[in-house]
């Protein structure tokens, strides 16, 4: 006998086994493994001057971090350690991610990555980086005769 698959039956069989809660992952979930990897969001942009790059990193020792830049690529490299005190079988849920990341990004030709500068700030590390004087837009005034 054939049986047609039904994406929504197997989204309401998901939800029952994850007790209703769409968002609630099991906690043997290898997702939060401190062996496991992970990817922090990140916003770039850029203004006249200069162009940023910040990871939302919260909850993270800076001394596990490390940024560089090698070839015009931006590496921002660290971990997430768990806490270790806490006992694993007290949860319902745990949704927050541990282990290594690594995120990687292409400089633009127009930035100067020597100057490059690095801070952090209510769980958000920024790096900035400036434009090349000889890129940065600049106003032309009018003559008028």
């Amino acid at each position: 006998m054939l049986v047609k698959w039904d994406p929504f039956t197997e989204l309401e069989r998901t939800l029952n086994w994850w007790g209703g809660r769409p968002y609630a992952r099991p906690v043997w979930d290898d997702r939060n493994s401190e062996a496991g990897h992970w990817f922090p969001p990140v916003n770039v942009y850029e203004d006249n001057d200069y162009v940023y790059y910040d990871l939302q990193l919260p909850g993270i020792d800076m001394k596990d971090v490390n940024i560089s830049v090698i070839d015009q690529v931006l590496q921002i490299r660290g971990e997430r350690k768990a806490d270790t005190e806490k006992q694993e079988e007290g949860y319902h849920v745990k949704e927050a991610t541990y282990g290594t990341f690594f995120r990687s990004f292409t400089l633009p030709t127009h930035v100067n990555a020597d100057q490059a500068k690095a801070k952090y700030d209510k769980g958000v590390l920024s790096v900035v980086i400036p434009k090349q004087e000889k890129v940065k837009p600049r106003l032309i005034p009018i003559e008028v005769e």
